[in-house]
């Protein structure tokens, strides 16, 4: 990435589809600071 990022996030995620509701717990994350130019990237992978 050009300029360089001052700071950068990635999230990915793996996910199943399901028939009926399940029920979880929340996932905790971090927190994030952001700092001048940011890049946050999201993506996602279907689990086969």
């Amino acid at each position: 990435i050009t300029p360089t990022p001052d700071s950068m996030l990635r999230i990915f995620m793996t996910y199943v589809p399901l028939e009926d509701a399940v029920d979880i717990e929340p996932q905790r994350l971090s927190t994030f600071e952001r700092k001048g130019f940011t890049v946050v990237e999201w993506g996602g992978s279907k689990v086969q």
